[in-house]
């Protein structure tokens, strides 16, 4: 289940595009409003469920990489919203898919994971599969600046990955609504550095849907996946989030997918395939030693 929790919230995250583009608001507001809406909703859960003390009892001795991952989750979007201002989204993109191959090479250092042959082998093929999808273009110094703060989201989001890895004993859903609380107190200021404009109700209405779908439930998936999963495993899967936001693009915003996106898509698929064939293995393994 931890494997198929994971590519729900991949799944659930390529949609957000598509939910982007109907916002009709900047980056940076909707990415609060996001995390804003997650907390509110998440609170008002815990608070139905009578569970908000306990929701924060939890957390105790581990509070550390809670707040570690809420702010790391902030920056992961500041700066990937800043690389796409700064440079092409294709440039963005693929220096932002750099984050599974930095969890990979982080899970052995710091959650003491064994570093698999396959795993490797499997996330170099799924990154070659974005290079194909989304090749460098022509890179000026301007563009420099704008990988540069698409690599610096993606150890970011490398770091989430970590973060969330670290705690354990915590309900999803508290973790999730405890990041995306700390998530909203580091956001706040540069918001309102932004300026924050008065969206329509419709606007209003499409962020806070990404909150509550992208952000609350697919956060909480992804934590849940990550109870199960190893890391480096999840790193591998993170690419099917790029390959389902050209599939929604493609069914909700007529965008026709050209050959190179065909083949990189593949290979992403096949690297998928390989870390799911790992699971499937082990598991057979172990019940013919049962």
């Amino acid at each position: 289940m931890g494997y198929v929790y994971v590519i729900a919230a991949m799944l659930i995250w390529g949609s957000v595009g598509i939910f982007g583009r109907w916002a009709h608001q900047d980056a940076t507001v909707i990415v609060f409003f996001r995390v804003l809406s997650a907390f509110a909703v998440l609170t008002l859960y815990q608070l139905v469920r009578g569970n908000i003390r306990q929701a924060w009892t939890q957390t105790q001795g581990q509070r550390k990489w809670v707040m570690i991952g809420g702010v790391v989750l902030a920056l992961n979007w500041i700066f990937f919203f800043t690389a796409i201002q700064l440079t092409s989204v294709a440039n963005a993109v693929l220096s932002y898919y750099l984050a599974p191959v930095i969890v990979t090479l982080l899970a052995p250092l710091l959650l003491q994971e064994r570093l698999e042959r396959r795993t490797l082998f499997a996330v170099g093929i799924a990154f070659l599969g974005t290079v194909v999808m989304n090749p460098l273009s022509e890179v000026s110094s301007h563009d420099l600046l704008g990988i540069g703060a698409g690599i610096t989201a993606a150890v970011f989001y490398a770091l989430v990955t970590i973060a969330g890895k670290k705690v354990s004993g915590v309900e999803a859903t508290a973790l999730t609504q405890w990041q995306t609380g700390v998530a909203v107190v580091v956001l706040t200021p540069y918001v309102l550095w932004q300026g924050l404009p008065v969206p329509s109700i419709g606007s209003l209405a499409v962020m806070c849907s990404i909150g509550v779908i992208h952000t609350a439930l697919a956060l909480t998936l992804y934590f849940l996946g990550l109870r199960q999963v190893k890391v480096q495993h999840v790193g591998v899967l993170g690419y099917i989030d790029p390959l389902s936001a050209i599939l929604f693009a493609f069914l909700f915003l007529g965008e026709v997918p050209g050959l190179t996106t065909w083949i990189g898509g593949t290979l992403i698929l096949v690297s998928s395939y390989l870390i799911l064939r790992v699971k499937e293995a082990g598991r057979s393994l172990g019940e013919a030693q049962a």
